[in-house]
Order: C-alpha cells, then sequence, then structure tokens
C-alpha cells in the first residue's frame, strides 16, 4: 500500500481527538492576560513585554462608542522592530480584535498597525509568531499563524481550516468522495453515502479556497460514527443554524 500525505493527514485526524481551548498548555513558559471586557486572552513573554501606564487619550472615544478597548502592555515583536502597543477591544457586537501598533498614541496614523486579527485569544510566542484562536463570527473556532514579511504580521495560508466539531445531522447530509460545490444531480457519481437525520458526525476540516466576501466556506470534510471520510456541503441559514447540530454560526 503506498501512503501518501493526503492519506496520511487523513488517517491522523480519524484517531485524533479534537484539540483542546487553552493556549496554557501549548505555551506554558508564557504569562498569561485576561482582558474580561474586552472578551480576549493573551499570552505573551515577558521578558518582552512592559505595562502602559498612562492610557492613550483615543481609547475615552472608542469607549464612548459602546465598546470596552484596552491597551495595557508594550510588546516587543522581534524582527528588529521597536516596541508596539497591544491594544484590544471587544468590538461593536461582541467580535473582539486585537492590534499591535507602533505609534500607540494614534492607531489611525499610516503605518502605525502592524498586527491585526478577529479571535479571543492571542499567542505572541518567543519565536516572534502570532498565533489567533475563536469562534467569533464564523461557524467554529478559526485558528491562524501570523508571521512577519518585512513590514507587517501577514496571516500564513493553511490548505485546510480545522474545524474538530462533533455534531448531529437534523436532515439528510450527502457525502461525497470528491469536493462538490453546489451539487446537482449529475454528481451523483461521486456520492459516497448518504447520511439520515440523527447521524452523529464530526466536522474534520473546512476548505480555504472558495470563502465568500465574510470569510465563509460551506464545504466540510466530515467523518461518520464508521470511520468513512467525505466532502459535505453544509451552508449557514438565515438563523445561523446548519443542517448539523453543533455547527452554527457564532455572531450577529
Amino acid at each position: 500500500m503506498r501512503l501518501t500525505a493526503t492519506s496520511i493527514v487523513l488517517g491522523l485526524l480519524v484517531c485524533t481527538p479534537a484539540l483542546g481551548a487553552d493556549p496554557s498548555a501549548w505555551f506554558p513558559d508564557l504569562t498569561k492576560l485576561d482582558l474580561k471586557d474586552e472578551g480576549v486572552r493573551v499570552w505573551y513573554p515577558t521578558d518582552r513585554a512592559q505595562p502602559i501606564v498612562k492610557p492613550p487619550a483615543y481609547l475615552k472615544d472608542v469607549e464612548a462608542a459602546g465598546v470596552y478597548i484596552a491597551e495595557p502592555l508594550l510588546l516587543d515583536p522581534g524582527h528588529g522592530m521597536p516596541k508596539a502597543a497591544l491594544a484590544c477591544d471587544s468590538g461593536p457586537s461582541n467580535d473582539p480584535s486585537c492590534r499591535l501598533l507602533t505609534k500607540p498614541d494614534d492607531p489611525d496614523a499610516p503605518g502605525s498597525v502592524i498586527f491585526e486579527s478577529p479571535g479571543t485569544d492571542f499567542v505572541f510566542a518567543s519565536s516572534g509568531e502570532i498565533y489567533t484562536f475563536g469562534a467569533n463570527d464564523s461557524t467554529y473556532d478559526h485558528r491562524r499563524l501570523y508571521r512577519f514579511d518585512g513590514k507587517r504580521f501577514v496571516e500564513v495560508a493553511q490548505p485546510f481550516r480545522y474545524v474538530g466539531i462533533d455534531g448531529t445531522t437534523t436532515a439528510p447530509l450527502v457525502l461525497t468522495s470528491e469536493r462538490v460545490s453546489g451539487r446537482t444531480k449529475s454528481d451523483a457519481k461521486h456520492t459516497l453515502a448518504t447520511l439520515p437525520a440523527k447521524t452523529p458526525v464530526t466536522i474534520l476540516l473546512n476548505a480555504v479556497s472558495g470563502d465568500d466576501e465574510y470569510g465563509q466556506n460551506a464545504d466540510y470534510l466530515v467523518r461518520t460514527r464508521e470511520g468513512l471520510v467525505g466532502w459535505a456541503r453544509i451552508p449557514t441559514k438565515g438563523d445561523g443554524t446548519t443542517i448539523v447540530d453543533g455547527l452554527r454560526y457564532n455572531g450577529d
């Protein structure tokens, strides 16, 4: 039997449990900061950070708009860059995010923002890379990696996004042997299985290519309780739910 990279990855996914939800276990040497009002947790190297004693004036304008915001630290992002201010806010509708600002008093100044990402958990690793996690404004926890490109931190492209959600179908769900977006009757040759309602499934991966304007994609790699793996088209409904109980949009 010839093993390919794809078959090895899929084999690991079949037998690997979902990832945990607390980065502290993965980065034990980092210090944790809990910004409860902003809905954000941050991990950072203590020896590369210093507290901001006097909050900048612009924070009052943001708070007046009904948004919780904090600028608690100056962080050394590495890569020969000067220290940048960490600014995190709750967003206007419970959609938190964090940024790194080279101009702590003026986030709107050209070149001030060198990192920006939605999320609820942010890890500023000693390696100079940034990991972000969070299910806000998405159907699952989007795990992202950012790397410095010489000017700012940009997201590293992934072949798939990991999902790791166990759920139950609320309507028949068709699994196909190939990713077939917008299936029609002529695509029956690709059908692997048709799962009836109330079937337990695990959502393993989400496709990356083909995102809509909101960064969402309805093509998921699904594992059945028998261990079959196939693609399924699972769009989000207008009320934020899908036909898999446990996979739903988290946001407004």
